[in-house]
């Protein structure tokens, strides 16, 4: 597959810096620019994307609104788009998962849509191959905004060949801590609850996590044909295959610290905004009070990672909590680790979040100018050469 190169169109919108990385505290800081971060093209921007899968040469992205389906392809660049908002067959109302889809008829992209109940098969194309409900059983029932208030995602689907992986839960998803109640499962493609690979509960300290904020929670990944979990309870990262049977585990150190009060103001000044809308600081709310007050409702220490992304089999990404950028701790900074247990930092700026990790680098969405998002490529080898 050949690398993109930068739109010519946009350089000169996202060029914020045009000079390589460097290091700092032992951390690759990256910017945006020719030699790390690149946009790959202009013809298509976002407005807030939720997943993106990488299959033969070709990027799809799901964004939150329409049309709510890209389809890029690398080697020129050209882009389709489609997806209507509705709640009929084929429409889209709130999309959280896609996969590729290797049918027989030829590769397409199912949807999974919370809003909707129904998975959706497109080709290609954008054309529409089979819509149905989804089985009751494999229904996430979870607060529609539930990533607006929480770091963790119940919503993850993964697909390797003709096997699916999803989270299994008893009940409905409100809070943080719920997640510890659920389990990693194979499915179908309507998401019914099949084999049981992992409990969650087993990689929480203590076995659940209670209903304290940023309490650890296990978080997990599949790539080629290997689940990459994130054990809190053990500080490691753990390998295992479709079975359930564990194929290795790496340690972690360094990345969880105690929790401060500054993180709680943040987090409770977003959780005004969500609640009274832009004008909350018009309330007169004294968020640093409210944060000494609940102290006791906060885990001690913070999760450490927030996310976990597979780079391949043996390779993981995670991203450690910091409320410099999101107040739910969604922070800029990630640690690739390997299970012989080699790992390295790397801070990506801000406005890059990175989304599908390749050994080469990473594919991921830039925000541009107008709160617009793009496609973007991030040369991890450019990087490690200086």
């Amino acid at each position: 597959m050949r690398l993109p190169t930068c739109s010519l169109a946009l350089v000169g919108v996202v060029a914020s810096g045009c000079w390589p990385g460097s290091s700092r505290d032992g951390i690759d800081v990256l910017k945006v620019g020719s030699n790390d971060i690149q946009a790959v093209t202009s013809d298509a921007r976002f407005f807030s994307v939720r997943e993106m899968v990488l299959d033969s040469g070709v990027v799809w992205v799901l964004d939150g609104a329409p049309p709510f389906l890209s389809r890029v392809a690398l080697a020129d660049g050209g882009t389709l788009q489609f997806g209507l908002e509705g709640q009929g067959p084929g429409e889209l109302l709130n999309p959280w998962a896609i996969q590729p889809e290797p049918s027989p008829g030829g590769p397409g992209i199912r949807v999974w849509d919370i809003g909707t109940h129904r998975v959706s098969l497109f080709d290609t194309s954008g054309g529409l191959q089979a819509s149905e409900r989804l089985n009751e059983e494999g229904m996430v029932r979870a607060r529609s905004d539930f990533r607006s208030v929480s770091y963790a995602d119940p919503f993850r689907v993964r697909r390797e060949g003709n096997t699916i992986v999803v989270g299994s839960f008893p009940r409905r998803v409100d809070r943080t801590g719920d997640i510890a109640t659920g389990s990693l499962r194979r499915a179908d493609h309507q998401l019914t609850p099949g084999p049981l690979l992992v409990r969650f509960a087993d990689h929480v300290e203590g076995g659940t996590a209670g209903q304290l904020e940023w309490a650890g929670l296990p978080l997990w990944d599949l790539c080629d044909g290997a689940v990459a979990l994130w054990s809190p309870a053990s500080a490691q990262v753990v390998w295992l295959d479709l079975e359930g049977n564990e194929l290795g585990r790496t340690l972690v150190e360094g990345v969880s610290t105690e929790i401060e009060l500054e993180d709680i103001e943040a987090y409770l000044t977003w959780m005004g905004r969500l609640e009274l809308g832009p004008n909350h600081e018009g309330a007169g709310i004294d968020y640093s009070g409210m944060a000494r007050a609940f102290r006791d409702r906060f885990a001690e220490r913070h999760p450490g990672p927030t996310d976990l992304r597979c780079e391949a089999k043996g390779v993981a990404w995670l991203q450690l909590f910091d409320t410099a950028v999101d107040p739910l701790g969604r922070g800029q900074t990630w640690t690739r680790v390997s299970e012989p247990g080699d790992s390295r930092r790397y801070r990506f700026p801000d406005e890059f979040t990175p989304m599908v990790f390749r050994g080469q680098g990473a594919y991921g969405v830039l925000e541009v100018s107008d709160g617009f998002q793009v496609l973007a490529w991030w040369n991890r080898r450019t990087v490690e050469s200086i």
